[in-house]
């Protein structure tokens, strides 16, 4: 069975008992034994009710710690999902960073292949004119080598027909030459600017292949970075999600835990409603039964009264008719002795002188009575007096709750008032013991004497005794040392000093 199961099972167990109990509130109780089962039977539920309170309180503070142990969890996947979201933020920022860079870097190769392109463009512009300059010098030489003789000068001198002809065939033969000098000069420096343009290309290409291999590597590098990221984001959310379930779950469970304890102890206070209002009825039932019972023994009294007045009538009647007739027959009777005592008397004076005659009496002593309407309860006087004194058998100081009356084995000890006998038989260190209840006193308390350390025990348990009844015999039995009487008086079972009741 499951603790769920288990605290059903309790909550199902006290609401059965709460029906129970229900249904036996409907019964009329009619004798005192059943009042007492069916109290008994209430408090029982009542009892049982408390200890299924106990173990839902236990519940709910398990249930209370289950629920702030699933809050931790859930705080401590909140703070993960926290910085897990964190890092793939500052992933993402290092990702578009690099992202940004690898387009400045594409766009940086564009713009060199562009600039390559226009170099190249240069290069093969420039190579045309090195090529056409190559040709023209080439033709040029060649024309200079085949005319290149003794007699070229006087050819231009000889063939010129007029001075300025001369002149200008003279100048440009010099051009041609300038011409040719300017042309290998431009030449040269469209090689050296090819050159240049070749070796720029290459340094160009060259950087940005490899800027850009750089940063494709950091792009793969940090894209990969974001899998993980939002993989550990994504693994974390999902603890964070099964946290939160757990929490809810152990949240219902205390929710549910702390209805059923409400529920307990709704049931108690209902139950002890219930109680109270079966006490009252109990009260008011005994209340009748007590008015019923009095006004039975009272008029049971009464017809008790009446019929003893009656037969206290009836014998008054008798005993004052027997008293008349007996007073009539004694009157003859003392007149007839009379007369026959006056006849003797005076044959008697006639026949010898008078003499003097006397006569004895006798009389016994009665015992005295207290103001309390104790007498002693033997014929001896008080020794050891009520209060402390040193054990002589313990031999420790502790109360004496009562007076010794010294006195000879058997002396007889009698019923200090009337009573009845309540204990009576060996009682430790009192011996052999008797204690009798004379009721209550005029305060309302309960009066006992006892009669302690006896020989031998007279009175039984029960037995009604009358005031000077004999109850035992002095002896000396239980802690004692010497044959006497040790005699106590209690008031509702507290000692007191005896010699303030006894004369």
């Amino acid at each position: 069975m499951t603790a769920r199961q288990g605290r059903s099972w309790g909550t199902w167990g006290i609401r059965l008992a709460s029906a129970c109990a229900a249904a036996a509130l409907t019964t009329s109780l009619v004798a005192p034994h059943a009042i007492a089962e069916d109290l008994n039977t209430l408090r029982g539920q009542v009892k049982a009710n408390q200890d299924s309170q106990e173990q839902a309180k236990n519940n709910v503070s398990e249930s209370s710690q289950a629920v702030q142990s699933a809050t931790n969890q859930l705080i401590d996947s909140q703070n993960q999902l926290a910085a897990a979201q964190s890092a793939l933020a500052d992933v993402q920022v290092q990702l578009s960073a690099a992202r940004e860079n690898d387009a400045r870097l594409a766009s940086e190769l564009a713009t060199a292949r562009a600039e390559l392109e226009a170099a190249k463009q240069r290069v093969i512009k420039a190579q045309a004119e090195v090529d056409a300059q190559l040709r023209l010098i080439g033709s040029a030489a060649r024309e200079s080598y085949q005319q290149q003789t003794d007699l070229r000068d006087l050819t231009v001198v000889f063939g010129s027909e007029t001075p300025a002809e001369l002149s200008q065939r003279l100048q440009w033969n010099t051009t041609i030459f300038d011409s040719q000098a300017a042309t290998k000069s431009r030449l040269d420096a469209v090689r050296d600017e090819l050159e240049g343009a070749r070796q720029a290309q290459a340094a160009a290409e060259a950087r940005v292949a490899a800027e850009k291999a750089d940063a494709a590597k950091v792009v793969a590098q940090i894209a990969r970075l974001e899998r993980q990221a939002e993989q550990q984001r994504a693994t974390v959310s999902g603890l964070v999600s099964a946290n939160e379930q757990a929490r809810a779950a152990a949240q219902g469970e205390l929710d549910a835990d702390e209805a059923a304890y409400r529920t307990l102890v709704s049931d108690e206070q209902r139950l002890e409603g219930e109680i109270q209002a079966e006490l009252a009825r109990i009260r008011a039932e005994e209340q009748e039964r007590a008015r019923i019972a009095a006004e039975k023994a009272a008029a049971e009294k009464a017809a008790a009264e009446r019929a003893a007045a009656e037969k206290a009538a009836a014998a008054k009647a008798a005993a004052d008719k027997a008293a008349a007739s007996k007073k009539a027959a004694d009157r003859a009777a003392a007149d007839k002795a009379a007369a026959e005592a006056k006849a003797a008397a005076a044959k008697a004076a006639a026949s010898k002188p008078s003499q003097a005659t006397g006569s004895g009496s006798s009389g016994g002593t009665g015992k005295a009575t207290s103001a309390s309407g104790f007498i002693r309860p033997i014929n001896a006087n008080p020794g050891s007096p009520f209060g402390k004194r040193f054990h002589p058998i313990l031999k420790y100081w502790r109360n004496h709750n009562g007076n010794d009356w010294g006195a000879k084995t058997g002396t007889p000890i009698y019923a200090a008032k009337a009573g009845t006998v309540m204990k009576a038989g060996p009682n430790g260190g009192f011996g052999n013991f008797v204690m009798i209840g004379h009721g209550d006193d005029a305060q309302g308390r309960f009066v006992t004497t006892g009669y302690a350390h006896m020989s031998k025990v007279v009175a039984r348990v029960g037995q009604k005794v009358q005031q000077g009844q004999l109850i035992g015999y002095v002896g000396s039995t239980g802690l004692s040392t010497t044959p006497h009487l040790h005699l106590e008086v209690r008031l509702d079972g507290r000692p007191v000093n005896p010699m303030l009741y006894i004369p």
